[in-house]
């Protein structure tokens, strides 16, 4: 394999696993997180679901470095690296919707690598 696929392999599961780690902290026992991949024209979109929202003020600060909803030290980077990661480094794109109808979403684009395995 291409050194620099395994590079963004192990890039994209950090992405992922962050987010569903806070996906299932934001919600109480019971409850479902949903991981989905889908083509979508010219790329593949990654998402992230929980059923929970998110206020606007955090809606506002949620790719913040060292901002956080959590009490614990040492956190507020979760939702920061995967913007820095997923748009610097894996050259997609990062967002997000939370609305008490839908829940909540992360998303994260990338294009199809040319002659990848399917």
């Amino acid at each position: 394999m291409h050194v620099r696929f395994l590079r963004a392999h192990r890039l994209l599961r950090r992405v992922l696993g962050n987010r569903i780690k806070n996906a299932l902290e934001a919600i109480p026992p019971g409850r479902v997180v949903t991981v989905c991949c889908a083509e979508q024209g010219d790329g593949v979109v990654f998402s992230v679901h929980n059923p929970g929202t998110m206020p606007p003020d955090v809606q506002g600060q949620v790719f913040q470095r060292s901002f956080s909803t959590k009490a614990a030290s040492g956190r507020g980077i979760g939702t920061h690296s995967m913007k820095l990661l997923g748009e610097r480094y894996l050259r997609g794109q990062v967002g997000f919707a939370s609305d008490e109808a839908q829940g909540t979403t992360f998303r994260i684009r990338l294009a199809k690598v040319p002659g990848a395995a399917r």
